[in-house]
Order: C-alpha cells, then structure tokens, then sequence
C-alpha cells in the first residue's frame, strides 16, 4: 500500500446574496427633517461534503453544507432648527447578525452515532448535536462530520444612539454631543480545540494497531484500527449555556469648538470623554479566572459581584487639538494632537471556562485504545470503556469554581485593577501648489499607551517545565497557557508621508504616493489563529524575567510604501481632440483609463524552532545567529517535467535568505537563541491593477457602463514568506507560495486576471 494520497474532490460550492436598501425621508416643516432607512441582506452559502453520504469535511475548506445568513440595519434620525444659529439632530441604528452553520446534511438523519451506530454517549438532546459523528483516521480523509466549528448559530444585537447640537457663535463653530452603544452576543457553537464536536469525535492514529517496538504506525495501522472499532482517543463537546452570550456597552460625550481667529488661522480643540463599563451577559456576569487562587468567578453568582469585583476606572478624558494656517495663497500649514481611548470591547470573554464541558479520553499508552466501538471489551483490554464518558457539568451557582488540573481557561482574564490604554497621535502637514502640482509633506506619529496585550500569565523561566509556571504553586495544578488580555505594553510610530498630485491638459491625471516610516511594539494587533475575538497577538516572551526581548519592529512595518496611480480620459468624442462626430465618435468617445501601482518593502520575521531543551512551557524558542544575514533573493523549490525538486540546503539559488546564517540551540545548552523578535524581513510587494470603462447614455437618466479590469497587469508574482522553523532544511528560507489576498479577483497570487463587468445607473 502507497502513502500516497490520491484523491481529489470537487463541488458546488456556491454563494447566493441579495441586498435591499430603502430610505424615507420626511419634512413636517421647515425646522424639521425626519428621515428612516432599512437594509436587509441575506444570503446563502453551500458547501458540500468531501465524500457524500459519508461526509469528511466540506469541498471548499468551509462549514459543511447550507450556511445561511441574515444581516439586517435599520436607523432612524432627525434634525431641528432651534435658531438660525442652533441646531440639534439626533440619530438611532440597530444592527442585527445572524450568521449560521446549523443545515449539514446528516442533521436531519437524527441522532445517527446513537440511533444507528449503537455508540454510547454521542450525539446530544439538541438538534444541533444530531448528525453522524467524527471519524478521524490517520492518513486517510476523515469521514462523518468532522468539522469542530459545525454546528454554529451566531445572533449579534448592536445598538447606537447619538445626540448633538450644533451652536454658531461669532467666529466659533461650537458642538456638544454624547453617543451611547450596546452590543450583545448570542452564541452557540461549542467547539473542544481541533477536535471534539458536539457529535462526538473517534480518532485512529494506528498505533494500537502496530508492533510495539517495531516500526512506525503507518497508514494501514490506521485503517486496521478503524475496522477494528478501537480509536486511541474519543471526545463529545457539550456547550453548558445556550445561548453563550455577552453584553458590552460605551458611554461617550464631547465638546468642540472651531474657532476661526483670523482669515488666515483656525484652530479645533475639544475634550472627549469615554466610558467602557464591565462585560455582562443576558443572565448575569461574565467568568473570569483568578490566577492569585486559581478559581474560575462567575460574576454574578452566590456572593460573587455582578463585575467580580473589577475596577475598570470611570472613565477616560481624552482631549482634540488641531491648527491650519495659510500661508498666502498657496501654502497651508496643518498641525494635530489627539488623545484617543483603547477601544477594545470584552469579546474575548466569550471563551472563558466553563463555556463547554469536553470530554477527551485517550488510552493509558499509545498502544491502548481509549474505548470500543464494538460494545465489548476485546482482550487484553481489561477496564475498556465503551463509548464516550459523559462530560462533566461543573454547578455554577456558588459562583466560585477550582479550575480543574490540564484544563485551560478557554479564553482570557484581565487584571482585577483594569487601567485601560490610550493612544497619542501627532502631525505636522505642509500642502503646496507649485508649477501645476499640489505636494503635500507631513510627519505623523503616534505612542500606544498600555495597549492590550494578549500575555501568556502562566510561563516558565528556562528549564522550568510545567512545575515552573508561574501558576503552579498556587494549587500545583497544570493549567497549561493562560492569557491575559493586560493593558500593559507600549507602541510607537514614526513616519514622513508625501503626496504629489498634478492635474494635466488632455484629461490626465498623475499622482505618487510615498510613506517612510518604522513601526515597533511588543505583540501585534491582530487576532490569534483560532481564537475568537482576542484582541492582540501575544507575546513570544511572557516570564518577567525575559519580556524585554519582545520589543522590536512590528510585524506590519513596512519601511517604504510607494504607490502612483492616475487617470486617462482619452482624447476622442465631443469637446476631444479627435473624433469630435460620426461612427467613430460612437464608438472611441467616454472611454477612461485609471491604474494604481503600488511597492513596499517586505515585513519583519521571527525566525523559530530548535532548542526543545530550554524547557520553558509558554515560551518560544528561536534559533542561534552565527553569521552575517544575506538577502539572496531566490525562490524555491523547482519544477522539472511537472514534479516538484526539493531545495537541499546547500542550493543557495532557491533559497530567499541563506540558511547558513542561523543554526538549532545546540542541544547541550538550556538557553534561548541569540536571535529576537521580528529580525528579518520577507519579500517585497509589487502590483500593477488598471481598468477601462465607459458610460453609455441610454435616457437623460440611465447610463449603461461597460468596465474591464485587470489585477496584476505584469504578472508579477505576490510572493508569500519563506520557510522560519530553522529545524526544517528543506523549507527553511525557502519561498513555496504566494500570497492569498482575498478580495483581488479570482487568483490572487500576483496572476493576470480580467473581469468583465456591465453596470445601469439612473
């Protein structure tokens, strides 16, 4: 038997979305103007199963089967002229989410892993949890209804109401308002990491199956496992509350006022003040782990305080300051302070244990099962469990729960003292016309203060093993990672941005955009592979003792961006050059050329891998720098005849950076690497996109337009990061993909693609 895998699917997968707006606008008199708008959006996606009847997982990497979708926004607003001087308006919107993964096609074959296969404990007393559960065979596609995130059911509610008044008064433009939000989530979707489903879960890795001491468990190990109905590790996921919700909400008021103190000289300044109140849920608190005892608070609940007891502040003030200056009749000068709030909501409690109770056995060794599929106990297995173990369901009503051994605390905490974090913002902007061109030259800063940071609060220092997290004493217990979502780093930007725009004759338009600048932090804002909602990425060194390594460039710094764009009116039709009547001016005339080129520099990498000796749970380790880095710029591997050449170590042409340069910890030392966060960047960006269009006039009120446009007018590669795991040679420095830009076209690896597309407006 080969290890080849050799089969391929394919489907329809589908996309089918409507959109309807409407808008009523009403004037009861001449001080009052009302006005209402609604939208409706909904959609269908369909994904089908890899293999039919037998499920394993969607064709196009989805949620299996009809995902349909509601999104649903409504508003309601008015103005009033108090005076000629006064005004008021005030504004009301609603915002509606449903978004959902709950018509799999074995749904409606009931409780299949129960009903029909006669396995114990799968399945649930929902119809959610019907379907046929999953059956993760090692080498093989799986089979059932393997995907974690399936079923889902998301009903999101926001709410936003606004106030302002607007007072001119002599050379001051004066403005008071206050804005109020609510957001709610209503979730259901329970999920035990990359492998249990509500359905229940069977894995086969093959090796109770294969010689102990032999050789490796193979593909056919595997299988024989399956057939025999011995999986090595079994799992059910039941969500505890349904739905799984949270409620967070903001106040905020301001005041502003611009003041024009000469023809020549205005200056804005306000002062802001915002609110963020602790999360809440639709039945009480939120859960929040405390790592000083180690239990899990359900606020809200026996004497717990609805907060737990956590103190977000009251509130910050953030002040607006702004000056523009002209500078005779061609130079204006602009300069900018702002003061902003954190604005990130508590969405990461979503998470938090004990959203879902998980049971995961797996045998005593990897040569026993954990349980039968049979109903019977085969020799030499004394003790078998047969099924799934129903999972625990903690009682909640105390409103204090240990936090068991080898559980994680699902999503994260924070800080019982919450001092939120705050940006501040600069610019200083000078604009001038010269010889038919607008330049523009500013220096924009900004200082993150406190950012969130996702940290792991349960590390270990070098050599320290799980007996060495920082949480272990408190009850040596084992709770793995734990993440705060503290406010307690900092971040920095600095960069020269330019502009130059010139208008021509003939109906051209030039423009070059260039921006120099450097970015450092700690972690990036982005969200963490897998985890909804948290709010930062994390910190590669969380243990007091080494946080200071994690300062360095931003994963997102781009030290050169330069763009140049333009737009052609070509020189045919009336008013034109040529073709000013006749045939010629039917067809050659309206026609327009616009494109946007666009460079930057590569991003920053960190390099990882090698050095498991260092034994520092929570911690990441990166490789030994031991000569100088060299860009070499190659991309790798190569196809010969349609097969696919390796890159050996050795072959510096396929590699973008040379390997030799960095090495594994030697496995004698228990150290981290010499090398840092970030120290290396990825290749570059290039990207020419045009289109060409024309309106076509049908009526005084419709227009017909044609367009054509085209991504990666060069065919220019988007070449995605080489290889960082220094472990891995023969990926290691090496480019084997390119960029996935979603949103570019069909194709967004830097390939020539056209669209087509016809358009009426009236």
């Amino acid at each position: 038997m080969t290890a080849t895998n050799n089969y391929n699917t394919t489907g329809p997968t589908k996309l089918d979305r409507n959109t309807i707006d409407s808008k009523i606008n009403y004037v009861p008199n001449s001080k009052m103007t009302i006005f209402g708008r609604y939208s409706i959006s909904p959609a269908m996606l369909y994904d089908p199963p890899t293999l039919g009847d037998a499920m394993g997982g969607a064709t196009g990497g989805g949620q299996v089967g009809e995902a349909p979708s509601r999104i649903q926004n409504a508003g309601l607003g008015g103005t009033y002229t108090i005076s000629p001087t006064m005004l008021v308006d005030v504004n009301a919107g609603y915002t509606r989410q449903r978004l959902g993964a709950q018509h799999a096609p074995d749904l409606d074959l009931g409780n299949f892993g129960l009903d029909v296969l006669k396995i114990p404990g799968t399945n649930g007393d929902t119809y959610l949890a019907q379907g046929t559960p999953a059956f993760i065979v090692s080498n093989w596609n799986s089979m059932g209804n393997s995907d974690t995130g399936n079923p889902f059911l998301f009903r999101d509610n926001q709410y936003v109401v606004n106030a302002n008044l607007s007072w001119t008064r002599g050379r001051h433009d004066l403005r008071f308002g206050m804005e109020h939000t609510r957001s709610g989530l209503n979730h259901y979707q329970p999920q035990g990491g990359a492998f249990g489903t509500p359905r229940g879960s069977f894995q086969f890795l093959g090796s109770v199956t294969a010689l102990n001491g032999g050789p490796a468990a193979n593909k056919a190990n595997s299988m024989a496992q399956f057939l025999l109905g011995l999986p090595d590790r079994v799992g059910k996921v039941v969500q505890n509350s349904n739905p799984n919700s949270l409620r967070f909400k903001t106040w905020s008021w301001y005041v502003r006022d611009r003041w024009q103190i000469t023809p020549k000289l205005t200056m804005t300044y306000g002062l802001r003040w915002e609110f963020y109140p602790f999360a809440t849920t639709d039945h009480g608190g939120v859960k929040l782990f405390d790592p000083k005892t180690g239990n899990v608070l359900v606020c809200g609940n026996g004497s717990v305080p609805l907060d737990c007891g956590v103190d977000v502040g009251h509130g910050q003030f953030v002040p607006r300051f702004g000056l523009a200056y002209r500078l005779g009749s061609k130079t204006v000068i602009r300069a900018g302070y702002g003061m902003s709030a954190d604005s990130n909501n508590w969405r990461f409690f979503r998470n938090n244990w004990p959203l879902v109770s998980n049971a995961d056995v797996q045998g005593s060794s990897v040569y026993y099962p954990a349980a039968s599929l049979s109903g019977q106990t085969p020799a030499p297995y004394p003790g078998l469990r047969v099924g799934i173990p129903p999972a625990t369901v903690p009682d909640l009503s105390s409103g204090v729960i240990p936090l068991p051994n080898n559980t994680g605390i699902g999503g994260a905490t924070v800080p019982f003292k919450y001092r939120r974090g705050y940006f501040h913002s600069y610019n200083l902007t000078l604009q001038r016309e010269f010889a038919g061109f607008v330049g523009e030259a500013a220096y924009v800063g900004t200082r993150g203060i406190r950012t969130l940071t996702n940290e792991n609060i349960n590390a270990a220092s070098v050599g320290g093993g799980n007996a060495g997290r920082l949480l272990y004493s408190i009850a040596n217990k084992n709770w793995g990672d734990a993440n705060c979502l503290c406010p307690d780093t900092n971040s920095y930007y600095d960069g020269l941005q330019t502009k130059l725009t010139r208008r021509m004759s003939g109906g051209l338009m030039l423009g070059v955009v260039y921006t120099l600048s450097k970015a450092i932090n700690s972690d990036d804002n982005e969200e963490v592979s897998g985890t909804f909602g948290v709010a930062g990425g994390y910190l590669f060194w969380p243990y007091p003792a080494y946080r200071n390594r994690n300062k360095a460039l931003a994963s997102y710094d781009r030290t050169h961006n330069l763009a140049i764009y333009g737009t052609y009116e070509f020189p045919f039709g009336a008013n034109k050059r040529w073709a000013t009547s006749g045939i010629l001016n039917a067809l050659a005339s309206g026609w327009q050329l616009n494109w946007t080129l666009v460079r930057t520099s590569g991003n920053p990498l960190t390099l990882g891998g090698g050095g498991a000796q260092v034994n520092a749970p929570g911690n990441t380790q990166t490789p030994d720098q031991i000569g100088p880095v060299r860009i070499l710029g190659g991309v790798g591997p190569t196809q010969i005849r349609g097969q696919s050449v390796s890159c050996a170590a050795t072959d510096l042409s396929c590699h973008y950076w040379d390997p030799a340069a960095f090495r594994a910890v030697p496995g004698t030392e228990i150290r981290f690497g010499t090398t840092g966060r970030n120290i290396i960047r990825g290749p570059g960006f290039f990207n020419l996109d045009a289109s060409l269009f024309r309106d076509f006039k049908i009526t005084e009120r419709v227009k017909f337009q044609l367009r054509m446009e085209v991504f990666g007018v060069t065919n220019t590669p988007h070449f995605g990061n080489p290889g960082t795991d220094v472990t891995n040679t023969a990926a290691f420095g090496v480019i084997t993909s390119t960029l996935n830009l979603a949103g570019r076209g069909s194709g967004t690896g830097g390939e020539r693609v056209f669209w087509f597309a016809g358009k009426v407006i009236f």
